[in-house]
């Protein structure tokens, strides 16, 4: 007799290929062998991984094409199989897989493109939190500016990326053409949740840099000292007031 929870780890071995011992404890039928039958499991397991993969990342799988992005999903669920009780999380690791494993890594869009479709759609389970509006940063005395403490949503992500995936995401969801994939000088990009609907935009790198050193907990005074290396003394202040202005119209600031 064999346990259910070994039985259990025997199919999921078979279904990973790892090995086939589990064909002994099956039974064959007129309908099929203990072979066949299995792999009418195993099948439907695999198509399950490769069609939530096809929904997580459809920008991945159009500029792969069906029967690669099926051995990218093979590949994928190989060395990263499904370990969460919800199938949602498979494809957290597929970035970093895009970016390591051979022959993925001959093309270095595939990981920019999963990067950027896996932090829009962390952006749906983000945690929701009350925004700050401009109302309330104009309402603070003018003496308690430099001591405010600005604070990201969690609903908020910044990657890097010199592709063009941003449009080529745009032109899939609106049903149009993808343009063609273009290299270009590495850029941040911000992506929020602002209500119900994703957004995206490209920021400058002062403020990518002003947006780290929030995350660091800086003050505003710190953010207007920082931003001289970038803007000058003069207009770092209004700098830093026109970046909080912005963020709070975006809705992505969480308190100060």
């Amino acid at each position: 007799m064999i346990g259910l929870r070994e039985l259990q780890r025997e199919v999921q071995a078979y279904v990973l290929g790892e090995h086939e011992r589990v064909a002994q404890r099956v039974a064959g039928s007129a309908a099929g062998s203990a072979r066949q039958r299995l792999e009418v499991y195993a099948h439907a397991v695999r198509m399950r991984f490769e069609e939530v993969l096809a929904q997580e990342f459809p920008g991945v799988h159009t500029l792969l094409g069906d029967a690669a992005f099926a051995r990218l999903a093979r590949d994928y669920a190989a060395l990263h199989p499904s370990c969460d009780p919800s199938i949602r999380w498979f494809g957290r690791h597929l970035p970093r897989f895009l970016n390591a494993a051979a022959p993925w890594t001959e093309q270095p869009v595939l990981a920019q493109m999963a990067c950027f479709e896996w932090a829009r759609s962390e952006m749906i389970d983000a945690a929701d939190r009350t925004v700050v509006r401009i109302a309330d940063i104009a309402a603070l005395p003018p003496q308690d500016w430099a001591a405010m403490r600005p604070r990201a949503v969690p609903a908020l992500r910044r990657v890097v990326l010199d592709y063009n995936v941003p449009a080529m995401c745009s032109a899939l969801e609106r049903g149009r053409p993808p343009p063609a994939l273009r290299a270009q000088a590495p850029r941040n990009w911000l992506i929020w949740r602002k209500a119900l609907a994703i957004h995206w935009r490209s920021i400058d790198a002062d403020e990518a840099w002003a947006l780290d050193a929030c995350a660091r907990e800086a003050t505003f005074a710190e953010l207007c000292a920082g931003l001289c290396d970038f803007t000058g003394e003069a207009e770092a202040p209004l700098r830093a007031a026109t970046l909080l202005k912005q963020w709070a119209s975006d809705e992505v600031l969480q308190s100060i």
